[in-house]
């Protein structure tokens, strides 16, 4: 693989697993910071996302490991996942919704989701023909 290939999936591993981490490790400070409450339904929630994430990264560090090829569906799925999510954020920021958190809380994180996106999509167009 090229070296570009090799830092756009480690940059989507970290991001990904970052996310976990936060998610499976600091559920009720993260749900805190990022939600402004705590409920239980809403931890357990959190922690299957986080079991998702990690899982994604598991399988992006599998893959750096040994190949891209036709990983298509893979790749989709995480693109998928993060653009999803960043447009869920979108609307809470233009609705000037945040819910029972703050409007800088969401931001912050539309722009991480947002440059996932990005790395997610850099990494589709540039190697599309070996992820078939």
């Amino acid at each position: 693989m090229k070296k570009s290939n090799n830092l756009l999936i480690i940059l989507n591993i970290f991001f990904l697993f970052y996310y976990s981490f936060q998610l499976l490790v600091f559920t009720d400070e993260f749900m805190l910071n990022n939600l402004g409450i705590y409920n239980h339904a809403i931890a357990g929630l959190s922690e299957i996302i986080g079991i998702i994430f990690l899982a994604l990264s598991l399988s992006l560090l599998y893959i750096l490991i040994n190949n891209i090829n036709s990983q298509l569906p893979l790749f989709l799925t995480i693109f998928l996942i993060q653009l999803l999510i960043f447009l869920n954020f979108l609307r809470y920021i233009f609705t000037d919704n945040p819910g029972e958190t703050t409007i800088e809380s969401i931001t912050g994180n539309a722009i991480i989701f947002l440059f996932g996106v990005i790395i997610s999509f850099i990494f589709i167009f540039i190697n599309f023909n070996k992820l078939k």
